[in-house]
């Protein structure tokens, strides 16, 4: 299951959508995630100022429930 909490493990901070949607292999949607009321903010990940995850939705959560993701440091 992905969590923002691995998240966080993995990059020391959450990251952008699009990041967790390459590291996990999801299709997350805009209205799937919850984001950082202060933003944007650069991504840990990818260097680039995004909209930052913090949550997530029902529906973005049913998507991430049995993904693992890749192993650290790989694109």
């Amino acid at each position: 299951m992905v969590s923002v909490k691995k998240i966080k493990k993995m990059y020391g901070s959450p990251t952008c959508r699009q990041c967790v949607n390459k590291t996990y292999r999801v299709h997350l949607l805009h209205t799937d995630c919850r984001y950082e009321l202060i933003y944007p903010k650069k991504c840990p990940r990818c260097g680039e100022m995004k909209n930052i995850v913090t949550g997530f939705m029902l529906s973005g959560y049913l998507k991430t429930l049995f993904k693992k993701g890749k192993k650290y440091g790989t694109d």
